[in-house]
C-alpha cells in the first residue's frame, strides 16, 4: 500500500465534496478548525455548490478531487461532509494520477465507497475519520487527538480507549486476531458488493458501523456480508457506532442482541462499542495499515503515514 507524508504546520490541505451539500456555517466553522492546527485551506472549485441532495454534478465533484491530487501543493484533502452520491463518480476519478501523488484523505459515511476505490485501483492508504462539517465548535478534543495522531505522526496509533465516562470496548467472542484494517459505513460496503470496488476481507479486521437504519435491515445487510463470504473471510470483527438505528414497531428487536448473535455464529475475535462512525465520539483510522486484537483491546500497530 501507498502511504503520504504525515501533515505538518504550514501545510496545505484541500476541501472536497464528493457527496451532498454543505451548510456555510459548518464549512467555516470546520476551516477555522482545520486552520487551528497550522493547516492551510484550499477549497475544491465546487465545494459550496449545490445540485439537490448533490454537492453539484458528479462530473465536478469527481473534477475536484482530481485537481487535488494533481495539485502538488496539497498535501492532504478532508472531505467536507457524506450524504448520498459518492458511488456516482467512481469511474470518474483518475486513479493514476491517486496513485503517483499519495496524499492524506479523510472522510466516512457515504465515503466509505471512495476509501474502497482507492484501495483497489490505487493502492492508496485512506484514512476513515470525522469529515470537515462536524469540526465545529464543539469538535470533541478526542476526536481531533486522535485525528492528529493519524495525521501528523508517523508513529502508530496504539491502543483505542473509549472517552472518559464512556463505556469501554466490549467483548462479543473472545481471542486474539492480528491483520489490516478494513471496512466502514455498512450500507456502502454492500452496495458496492459485486462491483470493481467490493471490499476484500480476506485476513482484515473488519469493521462496521451505521446510522439511521432499523434492526431488521441492518440484519439484512449483514447477512448480505455473510452469505457473500466476509464475514467468513475476515480474521476478526470489530463493531462501531449505530446511531438512531431503532425501530418503534419492534422495540423488542435490538441492534445489540443481533450483533451477539453474529459474534457467536461467527465463532471469531469480535469487539462492539467502539468509538468509530456516526456519532459525537469518532476515531480516525489508517485503512489497510495493521490492528491487533488482544486481551479485548483493539491496537492500531502501523501508521499511515510516513
Amino acid at each position: 500500500m501507498l502511504k503520504a507524508q504525515r501533515l505538518c504546520e504550514g501545510d496545505s490541505v484541500g476541501l472536497v465534496c464528493p457527496a451532498g451539500p454543505v451548510r456555510e456555517h459548518r464549512l467555516e466553522s470546520g476551516i477555522d478548525t482545520l486552520r487551528s492546527m497550522g493547516l492551510k485551506v484550499k477549497l475544491g472549485d465546487h465545494v459550496r455548490a449545490a445540485r439537490g441532495y448533490l454537492a453539484g454534478s458528479d462530473r465536478d465533484r469527481a473534477e475536484d478531487i482530481n485537481k487535488m491530487f494533481r495539485d502538488r501543493s496539497i498535501k492532504g484533502i478532508f472531505c467536507v461532509r457524506g450524504g448520498f452520491g459518492t458511488t456516482r463518480i467512481l469511474d470518474l476519478l483518475d486513479y493514476h494520477a491517486m496513485g503517483q501523488n499519495p496524499k492524506v484523505f479523510v472522510g466516512y459515511s457515504d465515503i466509505t465507497a471512495l476509501h474502497l476505490a482507492l484501495a483497489k485501483r490505487s493502492g492508496l492508504v485512506t484514512f476513515h475519520g470525522p469529515m470537515v462539517a462536524e469540526m465545529t465548535d464543539d469538535f470533541p478534543g478526542y476526536n481531533r487527538d486522535h485525528l492528529e495522531r493519524a495525521l501528523f505522526s508517523n508513529r502508530s496509533v496504539g491502543e483505542i480507549k473509549s472517552p472518559e465516562g464512556e463505556k469501554p470496548p466490549q467483548v462479543l467472542f473472545p481471542g486474539k486476531a492480528e491483520g489490516p484494517l478494513r471496512g466502514g459505513n455498512l450500507s456502502l460496503i454492500c452496495s458496492t458488493l459485486g462491483t470493481n470496488y467490493e471490499i476484500d476481507t480476506r485476513g482484515c479486521i473488519l469493521f462496521l458501523e451505521e446510522v439511521g437504519e432499523p434492526p431488521y435491515k441492518i440484519d439484512r445487510m449483514l447477512t448480505h456480508l455473510g452469505m457473500a463470504g466476509k464475514l467468513k473471510d475476515a480474521a476478526a470483527l470489530v463493531f462501531g457506532h449505530w446511531k438512531d438505528c431503532t425501530d418503534e414497531r419492534n422495540p423488542q428487536s435490538s441492534v445489540e442482541s443481533l450483533l451477539a448473535d453474529i459474534a457467536a455464529r461467527e465463532q471469531k475475535p469480535c469487539l462492539s462499542n467502539l468509538m468509530i462512525g456516526h456519532d459525537r465520539f469518532n476515531i480516525t483510522i489508517p485503512l489497510n495499515c495493521r490492528g491487533l486484537i488482544e486481551n479485548g483491546r483493539l491496537y492500531i500497530t502501523e501508521s499511515g503515514v510516513l
